[in-house]
């Protein structure tokens, strides 16, 4: 039985793609969960509701009648020809519009928000860094989630100053900002001393359900890798190393390698250059034809729809891709290893680099090089480090820092 606090929070999120339903439905379950009631403001509220409740199993009566999602109008990207997030004109119409949306919604509801909690700070800070914006649109105790941060880690310097206030953090100064969370536990100190407030980190925390039955492409993956390893990654973005990992598979098969390579989900050839895409086509018309056999790859697949359904898929993998290219953030996908006590290659460095070195989950690369990462695979699967030492991966450590309980003991936290 949940106690209810009788304390009523506000989550707001513009955007409805990606992982962001999912965090939508984490962070409004772990506020139910603490007692509250939960005004959720996003582009998709029936969705959101779904999520919530996908998040709460047996807890249906309770979620839908301490909730009430209300529509917002997606945010729109920057007028320097949609590079950016937001602009000075654009971010601060979302707050007046978060604003203006969660006075129609408290009315519905009948409820006020004594707390505002963005779950993608982001979106809010854009070029726009102004301390009292906070109290002038919302007038009450807020915080959030802020994710691309990385440069508070920068050296001092002019340029520094100009991200600074091109991110908009000065936003983070206002005096209702009762605290910020991060994903990546290294820019902790910077940000702190920048914003004199309390920064935690967050867990990056992933829903690991699987659904009663294999989704149907995870069953045609183990069929058609016929017993060989699977070294596999899931949404095939650029940043995330897939030219790399299919000239690793390229690789394998010219040296006859017992693997299999799955590259599964949606990709945006636009992201990619033309000798690259007309690479990229010919490879899936390849495997399509039946010419390569040790690749799943399909530039027609679509996003995998639902999340157990993607964990189903990710759950084939023996060796899970999570060597990223010029990205400096954490990835639900180590959560998702962590879950399925799945080995991986990661890229060194960075945040995600940093996690799999400190809970041994897998082995980094220094460079994204096919023929290092073919060996790192030979390493992983006789469960050793790069020294031939036991991996002795701490997959339970993983998981107990990036839990559901975590979210839920900070959340209580900030409610308190």
């Amino acid at each position: 039985m949940i106690q209810v606090s009788g304390k009523t929070v506000a989550l707001i999120d513009p955007l409805w793609i990606g992982h962001h339903p999912m965090y939508f439905g984490l962070f409004a379950a772990a506020f139910l969960r603490s007692g509250a009631r939960v005004i959720g403001l996003c582009p998709n509220p029936k969705a959101a509701l779904l999520e919530t409740l996908s998040m709460m199993p047996g807890e249906e009566q309770h979620v839908k009648q301490h909730t009430h999602f209300h529509f917002l109008t997606t945010g729109k990207r920057s007028f320097f020809k949609g590079r950016f997030e937001g602009d000075p004109l654009r971010t601060f119409q979302r707050w007046k519009n978060a604003s203006d949306t969660l006075n129609d919604a408290e009315a519905d509801f009948n409820q006020s928000a004594d707390f505002v909690f963005f779950p993608y700070l982001d979106s809010y800070l854009r070029f726009f860094p102004f301390k009292t914006i906070p109290g002038h649109f919302l007038d009450r105790p807020w915080s959030g989630l802020y994710l691309r941060n990385h440069h508070h880690a920068e050296q001092p310097s002019l340029k520094k100053k100009l991200r600074l206030l091109m991110k908009g953090d000065g936003i983070l100064l206002s005096p209702s900002c009762v605290g910020i969370g991060v994903l990546d536990e290294r820019i902790i100190p910077h940000l702190a001393a920048y914003c004199g407030k309390s920064v935690e980190i967050y867990p990056d925390v992933t829903y690991s359900c699987l659904p009663e039955k294999p989704f149907p492409l995870a069953t045609e993956i183990s069929t058609r890798a016929g017993g060989r390893k699977i070294i596999g990654m899931i949404g095939l973005e650029r940043r995330k190393g897939l030219l790399t990992l299919l000239k690793t598979a390229e690789r394998a098969r010219k040296q006859n390698l017992p693997y299999y390579f799955v590259c599964a989900g949606f990709i945006n050839l636009n992201e990619f250059s033309s000798p690259e895409q007309a690479w990229l086509i010919s490879l899936s018309e390849a495997v399509a034809h039946g010419e390569i056999d040790n690749l799943y790859f399909d530039i027609h697949a679509g996003r995998i729809p639902a999340e157990t359904d993607f964990n189903s898929v990710f759950s084939t993998f023996d060796i899970a891709w999570v060597a990223y290219e010029n990205f400096q953030g954490s990835s639900g996908a180590l959560g998702k290893a962590a879950a399925f006590e799945i080995p991986c290659i990661a890229t060194a460095g960075e945040c995600i680099g940093h996690r799999v070195n400190t809970y041994h989950m897998g082995l980094t690369l220094a460079e994204l090089d096919p023929r290092k990462a073919l060996e790192a695979i030979d390493q992983l699967l006789a469960g050793q480090d790069w020294s031939g030492a036991p991996l002795l991966p701490d997959y339970m450590g993983y998981r107990e820092m990036h839990s559901q309980q975590r979210l839920d003991d900070l959340v209580a936290a900030l409610l308190a």
